[in-house]
């Protein structure tokens, strides 16, 4: 019996530079506050943060084509006012039909 405990003492001592690196290597992927597995799902999250960047990057894009136009055009203006604002001039009435 002690014979095998000093062999297994012997055989730990005689590879504790593998412990040492594993015993690293453990607390950098597993226990570490930034380890291996928090990076990647920091990795995804910044993905789909890009993606969302890009998708509201081409909605402000749009938006601000379409007051370009509504800038410069009078006739647009007045067209979405009427439209999606339901104004009109004093003159008119408007009837407004629901399905």
């Amino acid at each position: 019996m002690n014979d095998s405990i000093s062999d297994i003492i012997k055989w730990i001592c005689s590879h504790k530079y593998l412990f040492a690196t594993l015993a690293f290597l453990a607390i950098i992927v597993i226990f570490d506050e930034n380890n291996l597995l928090k990076h990647i799902q920091n990795q995804r999250d910044i993905a789909l943060l890009r993606s969302e960047i890009d998708e509201l990057q081409e909605q402000h894009d749009r938006l601000v084509k379409q007051l370009h136009e509504l800038d410069k055009d009078v006739d647009v203006m007045e067209k979405v006012a009427r439209s999606k604002y339901g104004m009109h001039l004093e003159n008119e009435d408007v009837f407004i039909i629901e399905d």
